[in-house]
């Protein structure tokens, strides 16, 4: 009997032949598709302080929210994050131009809703404020007409209000 590698009995048969790119391609998907990134730390008060382009003050007059596909999370699967709308009336500016006392601004702020498969990742802003609450913005940029709070503690919260049942 001939043991030899190259025999008729180890030869790929076309069947294998086709399968092969196949294998091959579906596990460079797989590996390519893994875009894993660790959850974000706390800025520091003072890296909150010196990188705000705005930093106010105010109550929490309402706030809704809306579940759409991420923008953050891009991997293959099915991503959802709750992305919220906070109506803040200024009580107090301290730094940033073009925000007044007693005007009220928008805030928006994201948590995930939805991650299949599982991955780890950024998981929004970490406390999120009820209406009624004091709360101190630090905002990075802007969204349209609304304010972008760090991740994932650009919102402080000063003063919650007790909810009632």
């Amino acid at each position: 009997m001939n043991r030899h590698p190259l025999s008729m009995k180890n030869r790929w048969t076309p069947f294998r032949l086709a399968l092969f790119p196949a294998a091959v391609a579906g596990g460079v998907l797989a590996l390519a598709a893994v875009d894993l990134q660790a959850a974000q730390a706390p800025m520091s008060q003072e890296a909150l302080e010196q990188d705000a382009i705005l930093i106010v003050t105010g109550e929490v007059l309402s706030m809704t929210s809306k579940t759409r596909k991420s923008t953050v999370e891009r991997s293959l699967g099915i991503h959802r994050d709750r992305v919220y709308t906070i109506k803040l009336k200024v009580a107090s500016v301290s730094k940033g131009s073009g925000v007044k006392v007693d005007e009220e601004i928008w805030i928006e702020a994201w948590q995930p809703a939805t991650r299949i498969p599982p991955v780890p990742g950024s998981q929004g802003h970490e406390g999120l404020p009820g209406k009624g609450d004091t709360v101190t913005v630090y905002a990075g940029g802007k969204n349209g007409k609304a304010f972008a709070p760090f991740v994932p503690n650009g919102i402080e919260i000063k003063k919650e209000t007790k909810k009632t049942k």
